[in-house]
């Protein structure tokens, strides 16, 4: 038999020997394999002690009124209203813990809506008196009239500089001549 241990099986093994769930083969094969190897005779030592733990320890007896009692908090949490069932499921302590990774992610989500709904885009005053139906077109010319093309600025550009240099000597003042 291949040693539990090194295999990685030995919790498998060692309850099944100690629970007796073990064939007899597989239990003698176990047995002389315990005599040659100390790990497992000592791993099978604490399991027998953990099961002899267990078969001595005595469950507590349940008293008499257990099913009434049981039964009597149960109506008495069915007649509460349904806000305070919920309070006292919100003010249970596990109920908060369960949704701590949530909070910070629930806190961002409402300082972003509360951003775009404060500094959002401004609505056009055109729009605002528009007709609900109109607004479609009207949205498409202003996205129209936001059209920009690059070579027409490029050539504005062009012109504007040409009309500042036509415009600066006559701008100068005068001088007088020199001699007079």
């Amino acid at each position: 038999m291949r040693c539990p241990i090194g295999v990685g099986n030995e919790a498998e093994v060692l309850v099944a020997y100690t629970t007796g769930a073990m064939t007899p083969a597989e239990q003698e094969a176990f047995e002389l394999h315990m005599a040659e190897c100390a790990g497992c005779r000592e791993l099978a030592g604490a399991q027998k002690s953990v099961w002899g733990a267990l078969d001595l320890w005595k469950l507590p007896p349940v008293s008499d009124q257990f099913d009434q009692k049981l039964r009597a908090r149960i109506a008495e949490e069915a007649r509460l209203p349904w806000w305070k069932r919920q309070w006292s499921t919100l003010s249970h302590p596990g109920f908060w813990f369960s949704w701590k990774p949530a909070i910070p992610v629930g806190v961002a989500c409402a300082v972003l809506v509360g951003a775009f709904l404060l500094h959002g885009p401004a609505m056009h005053p055109a729009m605002r008196n528009a007709a609900p139906a109109a607004a479609p077109a009207a949205v498409q010319g202003q996205q129209d009239a936001q059209k920009v093309d690059v070579d027409e600025v490029e050539r504005a550009l062009d012109d504007m500089d040409m009309l500042k240099q036509l415009d600066a000597p006559a701008s100068a003042p005068a001088r007088a001549p020199e001699g007079s």
